[in-house]
Protein backbone atom coordinates (compact mmCIF):
# COMPACT_ATOMS: atom_id res chain seq x y z
CA UNK A 1 0.00 0.00 0.00
CA UNK A 2 2.89 2.38 0.71
CA UNK A 3 4.07 1.64 -2.81
CA UNK A 4 0.77 2.82 -4.27
CA UNK A 5 0.92 6.02 -2.22
CA UNK A 6 4.49 6.66 -3.34
CA UNK A 7 3.47 6.19 -7.00
CA UNK A 8 0.48 8.49 -6.51
CA UNK A 9 2.68 11.03 -4.73
CA UNK A 10 5.27 10.86 -7.52
CA UNK A 11 2.55 11.16 -10.16
CA UNK A 12 1.01 14.19 -8.42
CA UNK A 13 4.41 15.87 -8.16
CA UNK A 14 5.01 15.33 -11.90
CA UNK A 15 1.57 16.73 -12.77
CA UNK A 16 2.14 19.71 -10.48
CA UNK A 17 5.58 20.35 -12.04
CA UNK A 18 4.09 20.24 -15.54
CA UNK A 19 1.24 22.51 -14.45
CA UNK A 20 3.70 24.94 -12.83
CA UNK A 21 5.72 25.07 -16.08
CA UNK A 22 2.59 25.78 -18.13
CA UNK A 23 1.49 28.46 -15.66
CA UNK A 24 4.97 30.01 -15.72
CA UNK A 25 4.99 30.03 -19.54
CA UNK A 26 1.57 31.68 -19.68
CA UNK A 27 2.53 34.14 -16.97
CA UNK A 28 5.73 35.03 -18.82
CA UNK A 29 3.80 35.48 -22.08
CA UNK A 30 1.22 37.66 -20.31
CA UNK A 31 3.96 39.76 -18.69
CA UNK A 32 5.71 40.21 -22.03
CA UNK A 33 2.40 41.22 -23.59
CA UNK A 34 1.76 43.77 -20.83
CA UNK A 35 5.29 45.11 -21.23
CA UNK A 36 4.82 45.41 -25.01
CA UNK A 37 1.47 47.19 -24.55
CA UNK A 38 3.04 49.64 -22.09
CA UNK A 39 5.87 50.37 -24.54
CA UNK A 40 3.36 50.92 -27.35
CA UNK A 41 1.26 53.12 -25.08
CA UNK A 42 4.33 55.17 -24.25
CA UNK A 43 5.19 55.50 -27.96
CA UNK A 44 1.62 56.52 -28.78
CA UNK A 45 1.75 59.14 -26.01
CA UNK A 46 5.00 60.54 -27.43
CA UNK A 47 3.51 60.60 -30.95
CA UNK A 48 0.43 62.33 -29.61
CA UNK A 49 2.54 65.03 -27.98
CA UNK A 50 4.44 65.53 -31.24
CA UNK A 51 1.15 65.80 -33.14
CA UNK A 52 -0.20 68.31 -30.65
CA UNK A 53 2.94 70.41 -31.01
CA UNK A 54 2.72 70.21 -34.81
CA UNK A 55 -0.96 71.13 -34.71
CA UNK A 56 -0.19 74.16 -32.55
CA UNK A 57 2.61 75.17 -34.93
CA UNK A 58 0.32 74.81 -37.94
CA UNK A 59 -2.39 76.82 -36.20
CA UNK A 60 0.13 79.57 -35.44
CA UNK A 61 1.25 79.55 -39.07
CA UNK A 62 -2.38 79.71 -40.22
CA UNK A 63 -3.03 82.72 -37.99
CA UNK A 64 0.11 84.41 -39.31
CA UNK A 65 -0.97 83.81 -42.92
CA UNK A 66 -4.43 85.13 -42.12
CA UNK A 67 -2.91 88.24 -40.56
CA UNK A 68 -0.69 88.75 -43.61
CA UNK A 69 -3.64 88.31 -45.96
CA UNK A 70 -5.56 90.97 -44.03
CA UNK A 71 -2.56 93.26 -44.28
CA UNK A 72 -2.31 92.63 -48.04
CA UNK A 73 -6.01 93.37 -48.41
CA UNK A 74 -5.56 96.69 -46.60
CA UNK A 75 -2.55 97.65 -48.73
CA UNK A 76 -4.44 96.64 -51.87
CA UNK A 77 -7.44 98.75 -50.83
CA UNK A 78 -5.15 101.71 -50.16
CA UNK A 79 -3.49 101.34 -53.56
CA UNK A 80 -6.84 101.04 -55.30
CA UNK A 81 -8.07 104.13 -53.48
CA UNK A 82 -5.00 106.10 -54.56
CA UNK A 83 -5.33 104.80 -58.12
CA UNK A 84 -9.00 105.81 -58.30
CA UNK A 85 -8.63 109.25 -56.76
CA UNK A 86 -8.56 108.58 -53.06
CA UNK A 87 -11.31 107.81 -50.64
CA UNK A 88 -13.87 109.86 -52.57
CA UNK A 89 -12.62 108.55 -55.90
CA UNK A 90 -16.06 107.34 -56.85
CA UNK A 91 -17.40 110.91 -56.62
CA UNK A 92 -14.68 112.54 -58.70
CA UNK A 93 -14.79 112.50 -62.49
CA UNK A 94 -12.00 110.92 -64.48
CA UNK A 95 -9.08 113.19 -65.41
CA UNK A 96 -9.84 115.26 -68.51
CA UNK A 97 -7.66 115.48 -71.56
CA UNK A 98 -5.75 118.71 -71.67
CA UNK A 99 -6.81 121.09 -74.45
CA UNK A 100 -3.22 121.70 -75.52
CA UNK A 101 -2.95 118.08 -76.54
CA UNK A 102 -5.79 118.33 -79.08
CA UNK A 103 -5.10 119.69 -82.54
CA UNK A 104 -8.01 120.96 -84.53
CA UNK A 105 -7.59 121.17 -88.30
CA UNK A 106 -8.23 124.62 -89.69
CA UNK A 107 -11.12 125.06 -92.15
CA UNK A 108 -10.01 125.74 -95.68
CA UNK A 109 -11.09 129.05 -97.22
CA UNK A 110 -13.16 127.37 -99.90
CA UNK A 111 -15.51 125.81 -97.39
CA UNK A 112 -16.57 129.03 -95.79
CA UNK A 113 -19.58 130.49 -97.26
Amino acid sequence: MADAFDKLKKSLHEVMAITDEKIDKRLKAAQEFVHKVKEEQSQVQEDLEILRAERASIEDARREVERQLEEVALVRAELEAKKNGGFFGCCISKPRIQVADITVPLESEGETG
